[in-house]
């Protein structure tokens, strides 16, 4: 997978910075581009490859049915608006209440709004998904970050939780493909990372 196209914005105040990455995202990228704002720059990673794809789409699957009935809503390609850092992250996969999806003119989830965000490592953003995003969705106190990372060996899959908002999580669980862990609550769903290692 190709690196991501970064654009710095040096000698830029917050809010500049938002402001440049509002213009980009109204205006519209290329079909299957998004843009996101890591801290000083404005990022436009390159398109997933099929096998990522795989695992959302798995993941999907194992989510899905458990969070319709509840009135939540899985999907991707959704911003969530950080306000502890002002950034601007679009997660492999978010779970929100359903209702929030609903406004047709809107394209930000409020971090508060957020159940569960999920990243799936690729070779151009595992270092930002392993450290920056776990920080961020930790200040902004997005409740569950689950970090699916392919690239970790043979496979592994950790559950953040319980978010201190300094940037950390208290909960931190990791298991290798092939294992089963627990989304805490409100799911309390137990998942089998056994579906995610290609055969």
């Amino acid at each position: 997978m190709k690196d991501p196209v970064t654009t710095p914005l040096p000698d830029r105040g917050p809010y500049d910075m938002l402001h440049t990455y509002a213009r980009i995202e109204q205006t519209g990228l290329p079909e299957g581009l998004r843009a996101e704002l890591i801290g000083e720059e404005v990022l436009i990673p390159p398109r997933p490859t099929n096998h990522h794809n795989w695992i959302y789409s798995e993941l999907h699957h194992l989510l899905a049915h458990h969070s319709r009935e509840r009135g939540w809503s899985v999907t991707n390609t959704t911003t969530v608006a950080l306000p502890a850092t002002g950034e601007r992250y679009v997660p492999d996969l978010l779970i929100c209440e359903s209702a929030v999806l609903r406004d047709a003119r809107e394209w930000q989830v409020p971090a508060e709004d957020v159940l569960l965000v999920g990243e799936i490592t690729s070779m151009s953003t595992v270092l930002r998904d392993r450290k920056n995003k776990a920080q961020g969705y930790g200040r902004s106190r997005v409740p569950l970050y689950l970090l699916v990372d392919p690239l970790d060996g043979e496979g592994s899959a950790t559950v953040f939780a319980e978010p201190d908002g300094s940037g950390h999580y208290r909960v931190e669980h990791r298991v290798l493909f092939g294992e089963r862990f627990t989304l805490p609550e409100p799911f309390g769903l137990e998942i089998d990372t056994s579906v995610l290692r290609p055969e």
